[in-house]
């Protein structure tokens, strides 16, 4: 199971506001069905690596659809095959 963290940061709006991008975002992220974890700069993803770059795929397709002109998109990918580690398995390890 791979843990991913996502940015997209959408280039040549109208406005410098980006959470009409970041709504339709998360909504993509949801109909997927996979777990994530919103923060203020970014998403975490956590399942099928396949299904999340599906899902970054998908997630392009909207914000161009939506009026950006050019997307930004940064992507860490935390992919273990020795044990299965959830996201809050990997913070609680980190906060003791």
């Amino acid at each position: 199971m791979a843990i991913v963290d996502i940015s997209v940061v959408p280039v040549g709006t109208e406005t410098t506001s980006v959470s009409k991008f970041v709504r339709e975002a998360v909504a993509v992220i949801k109909k997927s069905g996979l777990k994530f974890q919103l923060s203020s700069m970014g998403t975490a993803i956590e399942g099928d690596l396949d299904k999340i770059f599906k899902t970054i795929q998908e997630i392009h397709e909207v914000c161009f659809a939506k009026g950006a002109k050019r997307l930004l998109t940064t992507i860490k990918i935390d992919d273990r095959k020795d044990k299965k580690q959830t996201m809050e398995d990997k913070i609680k390890a980190a906060l003791g």
